[in-house]
């Protein structure tokens, strides 16, 4: 019986610890959150951090609101990228300090505001 009991309470524990080690793996995050992360680390200073594009000082004009269902059915995700890239008007460009899967990824986010933008937030 005392044998039982050491394999059941052996068991249990290491039963215990795998859960404990999975519960604490890192979530992989999907590439919307990494472009969320990218979003308000390298654009929500001027486009906000709801990117509805606030009037920041120095801009003669707003910038673009990025929630617009008219701007995101005008441009195509290659339009998206190449101003994130290059940058276009007053908008600076990011390609040198963003890697290929930011920009990427901040693009799936901003066609994520347009999908939230039609549900009615």
């Amino acid at each position: 019986m005392r044998f039982f009991i050491v394999r059941v309470a052996a068991w249990t524990a290491l039963t215990c610890t795998v859960f404990a080690i999975s519960a604490c793996r890192h979530k992989e995050r999907t590439p919307v959150e990494r472009g969320f992360g990218v979003f308000m680390r390298s654009c929500a200073g001027c486009h906000g951090p709801d990117a509805r594009g606030t009037h920041p000082p120095g801009f003669s004009v707003p910038p673009r609101d990025l929630t617009d269902p008219e701007l995101q059915a005008r441009l195509g995700d290659a339009a998206l990228r190449e101003t994130i890239h290059f940058g276009k008007g007053q908008m600076p460009p990011f390609g040198a300090a963003l890697a290929d899967t930011e920009v990427s990824d901040v693009v799936l986010y901003v066609r994520s505001l347009n999908r939230l933008h039609s549900a009615g937030r």
